[in-house]
């Protein structure tokens, strides 16, 4: 009995972790942004994109030039200097290049809003303004173009900036970011420039998540926390994209080694480069999010003194960054991770120590239950990347050159059904290995399995380490009273324990777990199955592990 109600303790106290962590993913209200004419206002910019996203508009094409001429005008009507760059596409690439394409020339949009104390320390918005031949590009990239857009008509209800700010609606980023290319003959505006930001889209709904940043990036994003009131970054995104070989316009304008954010949403991946990238299926919470993004931060850098700036790039360490919740935002160094993962080694070996001494386990039960969970962790992605591919057969989903898998409109259900199936694989094996190795030597080796895969991505992959060392340092901390068989380490204690596991396990793998299957479909259920039977193992484990006779002695 008392087994049954300390699991629906860790299975409630897990879907409100759940809860609460996912209402990151909640965009904020109108009523939350304001509703004043100095307020960024999605109801406004939603009114722009029916005529920026009408109709597909590739670079070249009458529609493009269109867009062009209303962008262009609209910055004329709110009393915004603008101009258009042009450049030879053969001037860029080559003549061969530019014959393939059918077009002669690049047409990028530069506005400015000149800033009191002159054009240093600039600030520079971009985001392009030419769609894919087959889409209207209401999201790609007509979320970034009027976030711009309203974010401009907003500071100009405002007083006169200290430092200037440049708009910049480049052309031609479809076919190989011509017109970002073309901008870095701007040296009279890039060299003037300090901080930029890029808004990119990569499906038409979800929340934007500040996926990049400019190197040494720490002090950064410690301004972005104190600055937007609803942030989303992942350090783990950060990395995960260095290994990618997508490219945005960033990418060109960062070898300039400015400061600088990256922005764009997932969710909505079908409508990408689709002809249903159309106004009627936008989402106005994600433009408004982006607002929340780009007008807050933009108030702030145009106010900073060259000090400020300076001692942004003067910043020596890269950062380690997550939410939590809403509004919420975790920041500290990279360089605590190597002394987290030091701690975190110190209290294995305590633990390893104590458990021998106190013959909490045995050495060959340990080792065969370790190798055994491996196994089941093997045979737990062969089961679902065989379902997997069964699915696509059946349903006939689609494969693209990536390897992702399309079955029609994302649905969330879909995420639902696959990680309740992969925990009841893990329950499974949990009961399995447990029987036939030792209830506690199975509890230690999930713990095992943690520290090993804190200790791998502290070394190699830095960005997602926190998602591993945290809950395995508060895990192995609440597990020592119970190693040593102290008198007070039962009972509610008990609680306490079966908490310190699920809370920061659920916590900080299960959002990463959310973008892993929004990013890249359902061809990562097989990976996603192994994470949650790395979160649901050890809470199995422990449960059962603190209901045995030992553990009350």
């Amino acid at each position: 009995m008392k087994k049954r109600r300390l699991l629906i303790f860790a299975i409630l106290l897990g879907l409100i972790t759940l809860f609460i962590s996912f209402s990151q993913f909640i965009s904020p209200s109108t009523e939350e942004m304001g509703g004043t004419e100095k307020d960024f206002s999605s109801e406004r910019a939603l009114d722009y994109l029916k005529e920026v996203a009408k109709e597909p508009h590739p670079m070249g094409s009458p529609a493009n030039k269109k867009v062009r001429d209303y962008i262009v005008k609209y910055f004329q009507e709110i009393d915004v200097p603008v101009e258009i760059q042009s450049k030879p596409v053969k001037d860029i690439r080559d003549e061969k290049y530019a014959a393939e394409l059918g077009t002669e020339t690049v047409e990028n949009i530069i506005a400015k809003i000149p800033g009191t104390s002159g054009d240093d320390n600039a600030i520079l918005l971009t985001a392009h303004y030419d769609s894919v031949t087959k889409a209207p590009g209401a999201s790609d990239d007509g979320y970034g173009v009027v976030t711009i857009m309203e974010t401009a008509r907003a500071l100009k209800q405002m007083q006169a900036p200290k430092n200037t700010i440049y708009f910049v609606l480049t052309d031609g980023e479809e076919l190989g970011l011509l017109g970002a290319s073309a901008f870095k003959d701007r040296t009279d505006v890039l060299n003037k420039v300090s901080v930029m930001f890029n808004f990119e889209a990569r499906g038409n709904a979800g929340v934007p998540i500040l996926f990049e940043t400019s190197s040494n990036d720490l002090k950064l994003v410690q301004l972005y926390k104190k600055t937007v009131p609803y942030p989303i970054a992942y350090s783990f995104a950060s990395e995960m994209y260095k290994r990618m070989p997508n490219d945005t316009d960033f990418t060109e304008f960062k070898v300039t080694r400015k400061l600088g954010y990256n922005f764009a949403n997932m969710n909505g991946l079908e409508a990408y480069h689709a002809e249903t990238d159309r106004v009627e299926n936008s989402n106005e919470g994600t433009i408004r999010h982006f607002g929340s993004y780009a007008f807050p931060l933009v108030k702030k850098y145009m106010m900073m003194d060259e000090k400020e700036f300076q001692a942004l790039e003067e910043s020596e360490s890269d950062a380690i960054y997550f939410p939590l919740m809403k509004k919420t935002l975790v920041v500290y160094s990279e360089k605590v991770v190597i002394p987290l993962m030091v701690v975190l080694l110190v209290l294995t070996a305590a633990i390893f120590f104590y458990s021998f001494k106190k013959q909490v386990i045995q050495i060959k039960g340990f080792a065969l239950s370790f190798f055994a969970m491996i196994g089941s962790l093997v045979a737990i992605f062969v089961c679902f990347f065989l379902l997997i591919r069964l699915l696509t057969i059946v349903f006939n989903g689609g494969i693209d050159e990536y390897n992702m898998i399309m079955f029609g409109k994302f649905d969330p259900t879909i995420l639902t059904l696959l990680v309740l199936l992969a925990v009841m694989f893990s329950f499974f094996f949990s009961k399995w290995i447990s029987k036939k190795y030792g209830i506690m030597n199975f509890a230690v080796s999930t713990q095992i399995l943690w520290i090993v895969l804190a200790v791998m991505t502290s070394l190699t992959f830095k960005g997602v380490s926190y998602a591993f060392t945290i809950p395995a340092i508060i895990s192995l901390l609440l597990v020592i009273p119970i190693v040593l068989k102290l008198n007070w380490a039962k009972a509610v204690y008990h609680y306490v324990v079966v908490a310190g596991w699920t809370v920061p396990s659920i916590l900080l793998l299960a959002p990463i777990m959310y973008l892993m299957y929004v990013a890249l479909t359902i061809s990562i259920a097989p990976i996603l199955a192994i994470l949650t039977a790395i979160i649901t193992f050890p809470i199995v484990a422990i449960v059962n592990w603190l209901m045995t006779d030992d553990s009350k002695t």
